[in-house]
């Protein structure tokens, strides 16, 4: 019997979950570690406390880890980590929700505008991105931008630190290299920094290499797959890459949007995965704030996500009360660190229902902007939207991610899909079969809801006020 371990190194925690052949889960578990915010718009974690993460994980995990035949670790990007040549973090990380290089993406913004041509890929100029946090840290500590430092992902450092190797694979790596000739790109040359610091790049289903005979968390000559992101091995797991789908997958932040036979040429605000990087085409975006501002909500009024989630669903009137849950900027379809949430449409009539409404629903509503622009982009118009994360075990969420999107969802028992996706990953590696085909194997099982065709028609007419407030607080 083979069995399989999927690593996901999240925002706030490291996951593990190890499947067999057969692709039943025979064990999970996952560690925490803390996010530091020494100033504003600074977003750190310290890469020691992953490794630490990563110890605790396998202790705890109720299996032999002598059995395991294959590892795939995926991870938050863009999370840049700089370190030496023994794989020693050179500073904290800086994870993808750190804005302070702002200045930065909006120099490359003017210098380099068509990005799909240096870069292989669409993709908005972010703070989020490496390339400005690259370009921050040569302005102001470029003392460790040297020619035996290397620039990784999280999950990178990780698989340093199980292989010894420094592998990445093109997507995670996304202006440092083109996704198609794995050249660096001209943004990268305008650095004038050493080649040298790029890890080797590869497929995310490729083996990097074996667990070394010195590491300390596994058993030696164990084959390591290269990885992803979370966020694509999320879409993996969803079956995203089998055929053309709609998906959305929750988690601190959202990642929504649709696979499809071909990208749309021509700029746009969203994020696209091409055939260099993918099985299929994907057009998505992130949001900034999903699970992180439901949980802001509910302490601030002292309740609880599932307080929040079921009196959203109290009134079956339309509501007037709207948020837009920017509390740290958000990310596609817009783009802007600056941009701060707000309530709009409140009066004396508005309750504690009506507000966990505006919350929920908000943040509902981001995603189905996101793919809208995917459909239209795209010319993909599929009848579901695949689910994925643990709040679309609710039946609640099912019904109101109905209702936004207009659609039948279908939502994936196996909550966690970015860690089944690195066992995905793991297997794919170990065994040449292609991931998106064993993602049908794996996927689990899962369940599907249709909201009415009135709460339909009332939740469109609330995204439509949403919209409308958008487009106020953007200009």
């Amino acid at each position: 019997m083979q069995i399989w371990l999927g690593v996901d190194l999240g925002t706030s925690a490291l996951k593990a979950t190890v499947i067999n052949q057969d692709g039943l889960v025979l064990a999970r578990t996952s560690a925490g570690y803390e996010t530091h915010r020494p100033n504003e718009n600074w977003v750190e974690q310290d890469p020691r406390d992953w490794l630490a993460a990563l110890s605790k994980v396998l202790t705890e995990l109720d299996i032999d880890l002598a059995e395991i035949t294959g590892v795939g670790i995926v991870g938050q990007t863009p999370t840049l980590v700089v370190t030496d040549l023994l794989g020693n973090p050179l500073r904290p990380a800086m994870t993808w929700q750190d804005t302070r290089s702002q200045k930065e993406a909006d120099l490359f913004a003017v210098e380099i505008p068509d990005v799909a041509k240096d870069f292989g890929l669409s993709l908005p100029w972010a703070p989020s991105g490496i390339l400005p946090k690259v370009r921050w840290l040569k302005e102001h500590e470029p003392k460790i931008l040297q020619k035996d430092s290397r620039l990784l992902q999280a999950k990178d450092f990780l698989l340093f630190h199980l292989t010894g190797q420094f592998s990445s694979d093109n997507w995670s790596s996304k202006g440092l290299i083109h996704a198609t000739t794995l050249k660096p790109t001209q943004a990268w040359k305008s650095l004038g920094l050493p080649n040298e610091l790029i890890p080797a790049i590869g497929k995310p289903w490729e083996v990097a290499g074996a667990t070394s005979v010195g590491n300390k968390f596994l058993p030696a000559e164990i084959p390591v797959a290269i990885g992803w992101s979370d966020a694509l091995a999320g879409m993996l797991a969803l079956e995203v890459f089998s055929k053309p789908t709609a998906f959305v997958i929750s988690g601190s932040s959202d990642i929504a949007g649709i696979s499809c036979r071909k990208l749309s040429e021509g700029k746009h605000n969203l994020s696209t995965v091409p055939e260099s990087c993918a099985p299929i085409p994907v057009i998505f975006g992130p949001t900034q704030s999903s699970g992180s501002a439901i949980s802001w909500a509910a302490d601030l009024f002292n309740s609880t996500p599932e307080e929040l989630l079921s009196k959203s669903l109290e009134s079956s009137n339309a509501h007037s009360e709207i948020f837009l849950p920017y509390l740290a900027g958000e990310r596609a379809p817009i783009w802007r660190s600056d941009i701060r949430a707000l309530f709009a449409g409140l009066s004396h009539q508005s309750k504690f229902g009506d507000i966990a409404h505006a919350v929920i629903f908000g943040v509902g509503f981001t995603a189905r902007h996101i793919i809208d622009q995917a459909k239209s982009l795209s010319g993909e118009l599929p009848s579901t939207v695949h689910l994925g994360g643990a709040s679309h075990q609710s039946k609640l969420w099912r019904d109101i991610r109905s209702r936004i999107l207009r659609s039948e969802v279908i939502s994936f028992s196996e909550s966690d899909s970015s860690s089944i996706g690195a066992a995905i990953l793991a297997a794919s590696a170990a065994s040449g079969v292609a991931p998106e085909v064993l993602a049908l194997k794996f996927s689990g099982e899962k369940l599907s809801f249709t909201a009415t065709t009135e709460n339909q028609n009332i939740a469109n007419i609330e995204y439509t006020k949403y919209l409308e407030w958008v487009e106020r607080a953007i200009h």
